[in-house]
């Protein structure tokens, strides 16, 4: 019998990424090695009646991941199709956005209970408990419904890395096997930022703490995942790889060791000429680069990006990429709280400057979701963002939502023609045929900075959704 199932509903409309789904997979893989039956799955690929053909089995719990946007329509559907087919089922919701906000989550009809923080060690608990039948008020980190009453449980400390199993397991590789074949594998040595962006979920997810996994922990992990999936490329994705630069040392040796080629997320501000080097030395073969503004005022005063140079930081990171066999893409966020005009001239200013200097450059632009819980989240409401009240309302905060009209359309410009990269894995081949003509209009669009009225998005848009459609595992 089935003990649980965890979902990992679709995250995107428009995202070719293929990774695995480590929100789940960390937490069925210590389910699965303290004894539960765990089936899993991922949107992205499994057949749609997969989910709802386990939850007819009757497991004793569904629980479903969810980050903020268009993740929780799918995930409520889901739940709620759960209730349809049995109430007595548990139903959890975790993940980032039920963190931030767990009394909302909680007092939507079809969650039974909402998984705040690191969910591996609350769900064995929370299994055991439903097992036995037991009450659930000694399950540390969870929000749950005693009949119509909502109980607040105490809070769980966040995981030791160290004591967390691999999240590959027999279950979980065919998942696995998918990301190996786009080369979008992805292996974790840390959790959280230290630092303190106003926009970022780690302000309250993970209390602005990094923890890092041991180097031991580390290579245990990466020696499986190549010596199952036989890859040569793979994808460090750390929400931030740390500055240390003995401990980079260490990962870059490892990495180089196994001959892999690598792919990671850094701040500009440490890419000194010596790590650059080093990153470039140990096969990093591209860097997600948290850029957001062109604007020194933006930068510091809204979203409090601690560069002690300012956009100077910036540059000084592209010239030491453009020397290297490195990518950099550059991600942009527009439409921050009390952004003027001029400042959003300024960073697609320094867009043009960064694709002139780094030729090797793929640049984003994303538009502003306010998370709740964050120091810029009450900015955005004096800014006049409608605070969302229900997962529907909070599936529409999206990094390229359509609540700000000419963000979306400069989220879409910008893509088209600066990631090429993303638009070959969305159009392969022959397929890009069908997108050629809207890159040549969105680099015109670009140059001219025509990007209120852009007619082509309702096309675009279509055509981009179409293709990032995975085809099912299961026919």
């Amino acid at each position: 019998m089935t003990d649980c199932v965890l979902v990992y509903p679709i995250p995107s409309k428009d995202s070719p990424a293929k990774g695995p789904a480590l929100s789940i997979f960390y937490i069925g893989a210590m389910l699965e090695k303290k004894g539960f039956e765990v089936e899993y799955v991922d949107g992205r690929f499994d057949n749609p009646n997969r989910v709802f053909d386990l939850i007819k089995t009757n497991p004793l719990c569904v629980g479903v991941s969810a980050m903020t946007g268009v993740q929780l329509l799918e995930a409520q559907r889901i739940l709620k199709q759960t209730k349809a087919i049995n109430p007595e089922i548990c139903t959890v919701l975790g993940g980032v956005h039920p963190s931030l906000l767990p009394y909302q989550c909680i007092n939507e009809e079809s969650v039974d209970v909402v998984c705040v923080r690191d969910g591996e060690y609350t769900m064995v608990e929370l299994l055991n408990k439903l097992k036995s039948g037991d009450s659930l008020e000694s399950v540390d980190g969870i929000l749950w419904k005693e009949g119509a009453k909502v109980i607040q449980n105490k809070e769980r400390p966040l995981s030791n890395l160290d004591d967390l199993p691999t999240p590959l397991t027999k279950k979980t590789k065919r998942y696995y096997k998918v990301a190996a074949e786009a080369g979008q594998v992805r292996i974790l040595s840390s959790r959280g930022c230290p630092h303190k962006c106003g926009f970022c979920f780690n302000q309250v997810y993970n209390f602005r703490r990094w923890r890092a996994m041991s180097i031991e922990k580390f290579e245990e992990e990466l020696q499986l995942l190549t010596s199952e999936l036989g890859i040569d490329n793979i994808i460090l994705g750390d929400d931030n790889i740390g500055k240390n630069m003995g401990r980079l040392q260490h990962i870059c040796d490892l990495l180089r060791a196994k001959g892999l080629t690598w792919h990671t997320g850094i701040r500009c501000d440490y890419m000194s000429e010596d790590l650059t080097r080093m990153l470039d030395e140990a096969g990093c073969r591209s860097v997600f680069l948290g850029v957001e503004s062109g604007s020194d005022r933006i930068l510091s005063d809204i979203i409090d990006k601690q560069y002690q140079n300012g956009v100077d930081d910036i540059r000084t990171c592209a010239k030491n990429l453009s020397k290297t066999s490195i990518s950099g893409m550059y991600s942009f966020m527009c439409g921050t709280p009390t952004e003027t005009r001029q400042e959003l001239k300024m960073s697609m200013q320094l867009a043009d400057w960064i694709a002139k200097t780094d030729k090797k450059a793929r640049i984003s632009f994303y538009v502003y979701a306010p998370y709740p819980g964050t120091r810029m989240y009450q900015a955005a409401i004096r800014e006049e963002f409608i605070e969302p009240k229900t997962i529907e309302e909070w599936s529409r905060v999206t990094l390229s939502s359509g609540r700000v009209p000419m963000m979306e359309n400069l989220y879409y410009i910008s893509g088209l023609t600066f990631r090429k990269d993303k638009t070959s894995k969305n159009f392969p081949g022959w397929k890009r045929s069908f997108i050629k003509p809207f890159e040549l209009a969105a680099s015109w669009r670009w140059r001219t900075r025509l990007i209120n009225h852009y007619w082509e998005k309702p096309l675009v848009k279509y055509l981009i959704s179409r293709a990032a459609l995975s085809k099912s595992m299961e026919e």
